[in-house]
């Protein structure tokens, strides 16, 4: 597996990678509606663009194929963390957590924060985060059970 940054071009495989993700592996924890809402991120290219392109967005590769990808912000917000559907369990979000957590930590960010959704909680518990407040998110009538989620960054 290999980590690197994200490139403009890869945005349809990434947006690709997040639809799947989502309509296939959350879908054990959330309702058809949520789904749908969920899922319709896809759409908005122009959202995945800029993220690409202004947070630190990172992916792993196996073979020349986009398996995984997430994102952090400067200021430690850790926007992104999807693997692909058909490589679940395989340590690629355990990649990525460590390169995110690693550009952090060389950014002077001292805490990692991230809204985790039901599906991801489990793994982000074993790799030292903790729920910080739960709350409920709307998008139009569709609500859902959220939280966030940190870990504080120590020295290695």
């Amino acid at each position: 597996m290999k980590i690197r940054r994200a490139e403009p071009e890869e945005t349809d495989q990434i947006r690709t990678l997040f639809f799947d993700t989502v309509t296939n592996i959350n879908c054990k924890d959330y309702d058809d509606e949520q789904i749908s809402v969920w899922a319709s991120a896809y759409n908005d290219i122009k959202k995945w663009s800029s993220k690409i392109q202004e947070q630190y967005f990172i992916v792993a590769e196996d073979e020349n194929k986009i398996t995984g990808f997430g994102s952090i912000t400067s200021d430690g917000y850790l926007d992104y963390m999807y693997v692909h559907k058909d490589h679940q369990g395989q340590g690629i979000a355990t990649g990525l957590l460590n390169n995110l957590e690693q550009n952090a930590f060389e950014h002077d960010v001292k805490e990692i924060r991230a809204e985790v959704s039901i599906t991801a909680r489990p793994f982000f518990r074993s790799k030292g985060f903790e729920i910080s407040r739960t709350f409920i998110t709307r998008i139009g009538k569709v609500e859902f059970e959220d939280c966030e989620m940190t870990k504080v960054l120590l020295k290695k």
